[in-house]
C-alpha cells in the first residue's frame, strides 16, 4: 500500500527519487567531460592557447542554441500533451553515443586533426547535453504546483547531482592515471546512462501549462527584459562562476603542484563529503528560513575563505585539507541552493507580464551557466599560458606556472563572488511572497487579494516590468 501524500502534495518518493536519481547520472557526464576535458586535450598534445579557442567556440555556441532550443521546447507539442519528458529520452543516447566519440581522440593524429576532432567532438556534446538540461530544470514545474513540493524536488536533484558529481572527480585522479582516458570515458558514460533512465519511465507531468502563444526571439528578450529578477539573480551567477576555475584545475592541482595526481582523489573526498553531508540537510532548513537568504551567507563566507586560503598556501598538506573542509560546509549550500531561484522568477515573470513559459525561463538559466563556461574555461587556461604553463603530460611545470594554478583556485573565484553578491544585494523576491504569486498564476486568487498579500516592495518591480515590456513593444 502506498503513503498518503500531504494535503496539497502530488509526488511520491519514488517519483522524486528518480529525478535526482537523473541529475546524479547527468552530472556523471558533466563531471567527466565538462570539467575535464581540458586536461584531455591537454595531455593529447594540444596547446592551452587551442584549448582555450576550442572551449570558447564550443560554450559560445551552446550559450546561445539554449535559448533556441528554449523556444522549441514551448513550440513542439508531443502525443499525450507532454512538453518535457520526451526531451529527456531523446537525450539519452545522443550524450551516450557523443561522449564515447571524445574519449576516443587520437592521441597519435596530426596536431589540425586532434584539433578538428576536440572540437567537433565536444560541440556534439554539448548539443546532446542541451537536450537534456534545459528541460530537466523545469520539469518539476509540470510535477507539481505546489511551491513548496517544487522546491523538495529541486533540491533532491541538486543533492544527487552532487553525487554525481563527486563521483565523477573523486574517482577521476585514480581511473584516470590507471586505466587512460578512453576506458575512464566507456565507464564513465555506461554509469551515467543507467542512473539517468528510470526518472525517464517513472516521472509523470500532471501540471502541464503551455504558454498562450508561440514564443519568438522578440518576445524572448521581451520576457527576460521585463522580469527584474531574474536578470539580476543571473547576472550575479554570470560574475561568480566566469572566474570559477576550482574545477578547471582538479587534476592539474595534486598533478602539477602536489606532485601526485592521486591525491586529487583525497583533496576532493575532503572538500565534497562536507558539501554532502550539509547538502542532506538544506531541503529542511528551507522550510524554515528562506533559501536565499541561506545562498546569500553562504556565499559571503566563500569569499573569506578563498582570501584566506590564498595566503595560507598548500605546502601544509595537513591545514589545506582543513581549510577545504570548511570552504565544501559554505560550497555544500550554494550548490544546492542555486538553482532552485528559476521557478521563483518565472512565477515572478507571469505574475507581472501574463506571460508563462517555461522553456524560455529554463534556457535562460543553462544559458548564462554555459556562457560562464564560454567564457570561464578559455580565461582559464589563458591564464596558466600567460604564466608559462606547458602543454603535454609532462611531470614539471616552472613555478610561475605553479603561481598561476593556486591564483586560479583561490583568490581569482573570491573576486567574483564578491562582484556577484553586490549584485545580489538586489534580489528582494522571497519564498512566501512567490507562493502568493503562484496562487494567482493558476487562478487561486485574484489580482486585488494576491496584492494585499504582497510586500509592498514589489509595487516598483511590477511598474518596472510593465514599463519595459510597454517600451519594447
Amino acid at each position: 500500500m502506498s503513503k498518503k501524500l500531504p494535503e496539497g502534495y502530488n509526488v511520491g518518493g519514488l517519483e522524486k527519487t528518480t529525478y535526482g536519481l537523473y541529475f546524479f547520472g547527468q552530472n556523471i557526464f558533466y563531471g567527466l567531460i565538462a570539467l575535464n576535458i581540458q586536461t584531455m586535450f591537454s595531455d593529447a598534445g594540444i596547446t592551452a592557447a587551442s584549448i582555450a579557442l576550442i572551449l570558447l567556440i564550443t560554450k559560445v555556441w551552446d550559450a546561445i542554441n539554449d535559448p533556441l532550443f528554449g523556444i522549441i521546447i514551448d513550440k513542439v507539442r508531443f502525443k499525450k500533451g507532454k512538453r518535457f519528458l520526451p526531451w529527456l529520452r531523446i537525450s539519452l543516447p545522443l550524450i551516450a553515443i557523443t561522449s564515447v566519440f571524445l574519449f576516443f581522440l587520437p592521441f597519435t593524429a596530426t596536431p589540425g586533426l586532434k584539433i578538428f576532432w576536440a572540437a567537433f567532438g565536444y560541440v556534439m556534446w554539448s548539443m546532446s547535453y542541451t537536450v537534456c538540461d534545459v528541460p530537466v530544470f523545469v520539469l518539476p514545474t509540470s510535477m507539481t504546483d505546489n511551491i513548496k513540493e517544487r522546491t523538495g524536488i529541486l533540491a533532491i536533484g541538486r543533492y544527487l547531482g552532487t553525487f554525481g558529481i563527486m563521483l565523477a572527480l573523486v574517482a577521476l585522479p585514480v581511473v584516470q592515471a590507471r586505466l587512460g582516458w578512453a576506458i575512464t570515458g566507456l565507464i564513465y558514460t555506461a554509469l551515467g546512462t543507467i542512473f539517468m533512465i528510470p526518472a525517464c519511465i517513472k516521472i509523470k507531468e500532471r501540471h502541464i501549462v503551455r504558454p498562450e502563444k508561440e514564443i519568438k526571439l522578440k518576445d524572448m528578450a521581451r520576457y527576460v527584459t521585463g522580469n527584474k529578477y531574474l536578470l539580476i539573480f543571473y547576472l550575479g551567477l554570470l560574475l561568480s562562476y566566469i572566474t570559477n576555475f576550482v574545477m578547471t584545475f582538479s587534476l592539474f592541482f595534486p598533478r602539477y603542484n602536489l606532485g601526485n595526481q592521486e591525491l586529487g582523489t583525497l583533496l576532493l573526498m575532503f572538500s565534497m563529503l562536507p558539501l554532502l553531508v550539509v547538502g542532506a540537510f538544506i531541503p529542511s532548513i528551507v522550510k524554515k528560513i528562506d533559501k536565499f537568504n541561506l545562498f546569500f551567507a553562504a556565499n559571503a563566507a566563500l569569499i573569506a575563505i578563498n582570501v584566506i586560503r590564498y595566503f595560507i598556501g598548500y605546502e601544509n598538506l595537513n591545514l589545506y585539507i582543513v581549510m577545504a573542509v570548511i570552504q565544501g560546509i559554505a560550497a555544500g549550500a550554494t550548490s544546492i541552493l542555486v538553482f532552485m531561484f528559476t521557478p521563483d522568477c518565472l512565477e515572478y515573470g507571469t505574475y507581472h507580464t501574463g506571460e508563462r513559459s517555461e522553456g524560455v525561463a529554463a534556457s535562460v538559466q543553462t544559458f548564462f551557466v554555459k556562457l560562464t563556461g564560454s567564457l570561464s574555461g578559455p580565461l582559464a587556461m589563458l591564464i596558466i599560458s600567460f604564466f608559462g604553463f606547458i602543454e603535454g603530460d609532462v611531470p614539471v611545470q616552472p613555478a610561475s606556472a605553479l603561481h598561476g594554478i593556486w591564483l586560479c583556485m583561490t583568490l581569482f573565484p573570491a573576486i567574483g563572488l564578491l562582484l556577484a553578491v553586490l549584485v545580489w544585494s538586489r534580489y528582494k523576491l522571497r519564498d512566501k511572497d512567490v507562493q502568493i504569486m503562484a496562487k494567482y498564476n493558476n487562478g487561486v486568487i485574484t489580482k486585488q487579494e494576491a496584492e494585499s498579500q504582497l510586500a509592498e516592495k514589489f509595487g516598483a518591480a511590477a511598474d518596472l516590468a510593465k514599463m519595459t515590456v510597454t517600451t519594447i513593444e
